[in-house]
């Protein structure tokens, strides 16, 4: 077993010698490797594959080889990763539909650290912007000051004090800021490669540069990003609306579903909130008890529930603190509003089934009283729902190595796929 690891890392060496004669046109060909050569990729190669086969003892199983070579052959990474710790301190690489969310929003901003910056009820409203209300339709965003919109940002903020920005392969957000745009919709061109980089419909004319793109849009994209169909005979990319996402779930071919809520599992990582005509997000990372119904359920108070009470965070293009478009969010930013009342009102009713003693799965839809509300969930464990194509966004290069990098403990629904 131990000269099969061996040679496995001797084989590595040679792929990585291999790889960097072909693509690297700056290597310095007139030094000869000898045996005792050791790049510093191959160094730390072979320190995780030590790890991975506890000092060559052990030989990995093929989920977890397949994984690591996929790992290794990924871009070089520049500084965060598709992961998270739960609140046990235990890491778990993200949902896939989570993953897709996160890349978009790190494809916009040029940077992985976008992933690390949190709205909350702290957080100020954006500066530079106006977003005029108009008798003929929905707010247009117009940046009309954009030094005041960038030191007014969180991300955009810290992007221009950090003296590495933009990195290898990227342009710079700042020139062209990421902004919520009603209406702002898009899709791939004929090779494939969809561009982020538009103002779309939702943004003036006249404003000064910006990327645009609303709520619905930023989710399709996410899950086209990562292969995710919404119907078992659709293509890698649907560009759907809040009102589709509704309608979809009534298709028999549909790749989406309502949430199934139960004792111990309600809202999950993945799961699209949506209100038709009206918004959608998508939950990114939740707490132990995200919508405070088990803490409820104990103290037999389920009306006391309050949206305060949730603990999770969740990622959309919205019109939040005066149109900060892509972002992520915690839930605590909210006191109201359509979409969190109805899902207060949710989980005070799954409170109420628990008090009963109800130990059976519970299909989220009956939970409201509201036609237009969902909680969606991708069947990402269905082949069919899984295409063996995904949409390449414009600028993913710059941020590909903040992904499968994780050597968490969970891998959820890992697939190979390949561009359009």
């Amino acid at each position: 077993m131990q000269n099969q690891a061996e040679t496995l890392v001797k084989a590595k060496k040679k792929q990585v010698v291999q790889k960097e004669e072909i693509t690297d046109p700056y290597a310095d060909n007139s030094i000869e490797e000898g045996e005792d050569y050791k790049s510093e990729e191959e160094k730390a190669w072979e320190a995780d594959a030590r790890k991975l086969t506890d000092n060559f003892t052990t030989f990995p199983s093929s989920d977890e080889l397949t994984g690591f070579i996929d790992r290794s052959l990924s871009s070089p990474s520049i500084g965060c990763g598709d992961f998270y710790e739960d609140s046990n301190g235990v890491k778990r690489l993200a949902n896939p539909a989570v993953r897709g969310a996160r890349k978009v929003l790190a494809t916009m901003f040029q940077s992985c650290s976008a992933i690390d910056k949190i709205i909350d009820v702290n957080t100020p409203s954006l500066r530079g912007i106006r977003a005029p209300k108009s008798a003929a339709g929905p707010r247009i965003r117009n940046i009309t000051d954009t030094k005041a919109y960038i030191s007014s940002h969180i991300v955009l903020k810290d992007l221009g004090e950090d003296p590495n920005y933009p990195g290898p392969q990227c342009t710079d957000a700042r020139l062209k800021p990421p902004v919520y745009g009603y209406g702002s919709r898009k899709a791939p061109n004929r090779s494939g490669e969809l561009n982020l980089f538009t103002k779309g419909e939702g943004v003036s004319s006249s404003s000064k540069p910006a990327a645009g793109i609303d709520c619905s849009s930023f989710i399709s994209v996410a899950l086209a990003s990562q292969g995710l169909k919404v119907q078992t005979d659709s293509g890698p990319f649907s560009s759907l609306t809040t009102t589709n996402f509704n309608q979809t779930l009534h298709s028999k071919k549909s790749c989406l579903d309502t949430a199934k809520f139960d004792a111990n599992n309600t809202i999950q990582a993945g799961d699209m909130i949506n209100v038709s005509g009206n918004h959608i997000v998508m939950v990114d990372e939740i707490g132990n008890d995200p919508l405070a119904i088990k803490k409820y359920a104990k103290a037999n108070n389920c009306k006391g529930i309050k949206i305060s009470d949730f603990n999770f965070t969740y990622i959309h293009s919205g019109s939040i603190n005066n149109g900060y478009g892509p972002s992520r969010v915690h839930i605590s930013k909210h006191n109201g509003g359509t979409m969190f009342n109805n899902l207060r009102l949710s989980a005070v009713k799954m409170c109420q089934k628990i008090v009963k003693g109800t130990q059976t799965e519970v299909d989220s839809k009956k939970l409201t009283l509201s036609p237009k509300f969902d909680i969606i969930r991708h069947r990402t464990s269905d082949p069919e729902c899984i295409s063996d194509k995904r949409i390449k966004l414009k600028g993913e290069d710059c941020i590909n190595g903040c992904y499968d990098k994780a050597t968490g403990t969970e891998i959820i629904n890992q697939r190979n796929t390949r561009e359009v």
